[in-house]
């Protein structure tokens, strides 16, 4: 792989919200996931992986899809939710603090995440999975179709829109937290036109774990679909969300979340801020497009592009550290606000040729991307502690002076160009690809006065084989790379530092039973991270040098589909050896990267039987992790889930469409620590959670 780098990228954290491409009536549609679930959890085709309408099971790379009814029967309210049974992701390492729906994947975390092939915007953002046809977990480098990205892999999720069908269905549900929700999904053709329209939208509240604080959240997402022939269509979609209370980040420190204090471990409910002084509220907006034309059965045109919009405002008391009396907390105050707007445009064109016995489907793209993103931020303002064992006590006082404030404005523009050629000669397939990047960034130092700007280009690609045997078993071996631009500054005279690279190898083992109903997924990976930034010990102020490597080694496997008419099963395990390889610190060479569980595994049932009720139970075994020190770890923990559901018109024809269910995660009700990057920086897992829907379909 080659990387020249011609300055540096800064990125923003700032909010940034992504409407939902357009899904067609066929399944040729730009970026999208695009998934013909046969087997209920099992995703027959899915585009994540290749950008083209290509089966799972002939696709060179380990590529995870969460189906619609498996976000249905698991109940899950947030992305990183639904990836709670996928191999090679720790999806809720934050616990109840999910309020962006940060990951790890194979190892790295903030793992970037699409929503229907295109950048889901910054850190801030979360999109309800009412909204969402599927979620797919893209494993290892895939810069080839999505430019700069995590090594570890991306998210890409695929929203519900107008398709040409007729949709009725309402739901609402209920449970602990005092939850309220109401949710509706209708869609219409337009009789005697080409035209179809659909509008999904969900209003919910609930209590956050912390005591004291709710969540709140309304989402509305349009679209409209017209298809003047069977060759052209084109859909206009948007998408709006209000929070006025979006959630809460819960950091703690080791005592009392890892190991317990002298009065014990202090308990997932408390709140170390004051309800009356908390603020988390967030709106986004967005409007885009999607177009395509096929010229030839062989050769289709397609872009799509949208406009976003996304403010974020928050004010919160920030833990501190625990007293020697094992009761009385610190505080300190931390606001920040965000405004990010983005442009985004993707053009491409796919061809159908062979040579000689050769089938050939070849991708060639452009896309392109603006953001601008201004965003302030002050912290470090003193209030008086709070005693944990008397948290009623805990009167914030006088608000000090803030010690550190930034106002900063960005400007990001990026452009990549990207050829992929899949091949098919019998059992055979063939992916190989090549993608360059330009990227150009401004940021202003609104305080200082300062502005810096920097450019920086990149080359990465993908070659992977995949052979089919014939009896439903395939396997494949694949070789990636991946980039992202450093964002540190180097010293003055210095040359810019070059991005940061990814490179996998992974070989793999593939299996579909004859009604394409189940499948399963071997996977064994060697992923490495160069160029990483290391401090040169001894230096002032900080020289930074690129010696740094990550290496990422594991095994995962996956099973996902229907095992008879009755029974459907989700099965996963993880094995992950993620560690520090090399460093200008000696001391850190071959410490494991923090948060990452080494061990990970799931599984899920579901039985449905012939008098209307079903059941599922789950378990999820989340293994030890470290923080970045590794001198301690947060504890393994086995989670169960529980879901019972009924269909109500087998009591009475009258209510056909009618469905109750029953959800339960940590049944149990364990407290446990999700994971710990320091002993100032732990999150305390979800309690139990008990939701009770009710949704009808005619």
């Amino acid at each position: 792989m080659l990387h020249r780098a011609m300055g540096i990228l800064l990125t923003t954290s700032a909010l940034t919200v992504l409407a939902p491409v357009a899904q067609g009536q066929t399944t040729e549609n730009l970026g999208t996931v695009v998934l013909e679930a046969t087997g209920g959890y099992a995703a027959g085709k899915s585009r994540a992986g290749t950008k083209t309408e290509t089966p799972l099971e002939e696709t060179p790379a380990s590529v995870s899809v969460v189906t619609e009814e498996q976000i249905a029967d698991q109940s899950s309210k947030s992305v990183a939710q639904a990836l709670r049974y996928t191999a090679g992701v720790t999806a809720e390492y934050r616990g109840a603090s999910n309020i962006s729906d940060e990951v790890y994947m194979r190892g790295f975390g903030y793992v970037p995440r699409y929503v229907d092939g295109l950048s889901f915007g910054g850190s801030g953002q979360q999109i309800d999975t009412w909204l969402l046809e599927s979620v797919t977990a893209v494993k290892g480098p895939a810069s080839l179709l999505y430019g700069q990205a995590n090594p570890g892999g991306l998210i890409d999720s695929t929203t519900r829109k107008a398709n040409g069908s007729t949709i009725n269905r309402i739901g609402f549900s209920t449970g602990s937290g005092s939850r309220a929700e109401a949710r509706f999904d209708f869609a219409r053709p337009v009789e005697g036109t080409d035209f179809s329209w659909r509008l999904v939208g969900i209003a919910a509240q609930a209590d956050t774990q912390e005591e004291g604080l709710q969540t709140r959240r309304l989402s509305l997402a349009p679209s409209f679909r017209w298809t003047p022939t069977d060759a052209t269509s084109l859909t206009v979609f948007g998408m709006y969300q209000r929070e006025p209370d979006a959630g809460y980040r819960n950091f703690r420190e080791y005592a009392g979340t890892v190991a317990p204090t002298a009065y014990g471990f202090i308990p997932a409910d408390f709140l170390v801020g004051d309800p009356d002084f908390e603020l988390s509220s967030r709106t986004s907006y967005a409007l885009g497009f999607e177009l395509e034309h096929k010229i030839s059965p062989n050769l289709t045109l397609r872009s799509k592009g949208r406009v976003s919009s996304g403010e974020w405002t928050q004010r919160t008391l920030v833990w501190g550290a625990l007293a020697a009396d094992g009761r009385t907390i610190s505080r300190t105050v931390t606001e920040s606000w965000s405004d990010t707007r983005q442009a985004s445009l993707d053009t491409q064109a796919e061809l159908k040729f062979t040579t000689g016995a050769a089938e050939h489907l070849l991708l060639a793209g452009f896309d392109i991307q603006y953001t601008r993103g201004h965003s302030t931020s002050s912290y470090g303002a003193a209030v008086a502690p709070i005693d944990w064992t008397d948290p009623s006590s805990g009167a914030i006082g006088t608000i000090g002076a803030p010690r550190g404030t930034s106002d900063t404005l960005s400007r990001v523009r990026q452009q990549g160009l990207y050829l992929q050629d899949q091949i098919t000669w019998g059992g055979l397939h063939v992916q190989a690809g090549l993608r360059y990047d330009w990227a150009e960034n401004s940021a202003v130092n609104n305080l200082a006065g300062a502005t810096t700007s920097f450019d920086a280009e990149a080359l990465s690609g993908r070659l992977g084989a995949l052979y089919e045997w014939g009896n439903g078993f395939a396997t494949y071996a694949s070789y990636s790379t991946s980039f992202e631009p450093v964002t540190q500054v180097p010293l003055a005279g210095e040359d810019a530092f070059k991005p940061t690279e990814g490179e996998q190898v992974e070989i793999g083992l593939k299996w579909v039973n004859s009604d394409e109903t189940l499948s399963v997924t071997a996977a064994l990976y060697d992923l490495r991270q160069l160029n990483v930034l290391k401090a040169v010990p001894g230096t002032s102020p900080s020289r930074f040098e690129q010696v740094g490597e990550v290496r990422s080694r594991g095994f995962e496997l996956e099973a996902q589909g229907r095992v008879s008419d009755a029974f459907s099963l989700i099965g996963a395990y993880s094995y992950n050896d993620s560690r520090i390889h090399k460093s200008t610190n000696a001391s850190e060479i071959g410490l494991r990267n923090d948060r990452v569980p080494v061990h990970q595994a799931s599984l899920w049932g579901k039985y449905e039987f012939d008098n209307g009720w079903d059941l599922a139970l789950g378990l999820r075994y989340i293994g030890k992790s470290y923080d970045r020190t590794n001198s301690w770890n947060a504890p393994g923990v086995t989670l169960i889930d529980l879901a019972v559901g009924y269909d109500v018109g087998q009591l009475d024809s009258r209510y056909e469409g009618l469905r109750a269910q029953l959800n339960v995660s940590n049944l149990a009700d364990e407290f446990y620590a999700a994971s710990c990057a320091g002993r100032y920086a732990c999150f305390v897992g979800n309690e139990r959670v008990v939701t009770l829907g009710l949704d009808y379909q005619w």
